[in-house]
């Protein structure tokens, strides 16, 4: 059940993250998440009229130049990896723990896209905060099991970024962390990152 509500997750981040930067990066915070997801209906419709969702070097390429741009990766590490982000960086692993994220976020966006059917989204609340603001959308599936995400997004050297989200009150870096906690404390670091990037090893 949680695996598929994470699936929803990353479709939802799919709708608000892909587009080209300029205009939305200005705007209010729910301005930028409603531009993105707007776009991205576009994008995803046409990438399924072509069959293109189960094309991984396709996928791969979309989240390399669309997705990750707009993704604030350090901040969300941190809240990912926390207590354990000191030793990484002491050990020369900063770069090896955001292959790691970006690994875990592509192959849970291939799963996502894969079953992708046309859901319709709508931002229907937003609270600002002092120092970055929570905007909630809704994902329409058939009634029966809509799903409410939590975006949080702040400026980023004047851009707005995701650095964090949640689905129906679940934090994906808390979830994230306790997993990590649990193998940093049963294997080590190293194996920690290599179970995250196992393409890539430690």
């Amino acid at each position: 059940m949680f695996r598929r509500s994470i699936s929803t997750i990353f479709i939802a981040l799919l709708f608000v993250v892909v587009s080209s930067p300029g205009k939305a990066d200005s705007e209010s915070p729910e301005g930028f998440i409603l531009t993105l997801s707007e776009r991205l209906q576009v994008t995803l419709t046409e990438a399924r009229n072509k069959k293109r969702l189960n094309d991984i070097a396709y996928i791969d390429q979309l989240i390399d130049q669309e997705i990750l741009p707009h993704v604030a990766l350090e901040a969300l590490c941190r809240r990912i990896f926390q207590e354990h982000w000191k030793e990484i960086t002491e050990k020369g692993k900063k770069q090896k723990a955001y292959d790691a994220v970006i690994s875990s976020l592509k192959r849970t966006y291939r799963l996502a896209l894969s079953s992708y059917n046309g859901q319709k989204i709508a931002v229907i609340d937003t609270k600002n905060q002092k120092a970055y603001s929570i905007v909630r959308i809704k994902i329409k599936t058939d009634g029966e099991n809509d799903h409410t995400i939590d975006f949080a997004v702040r400026q980023f050297e004047s851009v707005w970024k995701v650095f964090d989200f949640s689905v129906d009150g679940i934090v994906v870096s808390k979830t994230l962390n306790s997993s990590i906690s649990r193998q940093v404390d049963t294997a080590g670091i190293d194996e920690m990152i290599k179970s995250l990037n196992p393409e890539k090893g430690s």
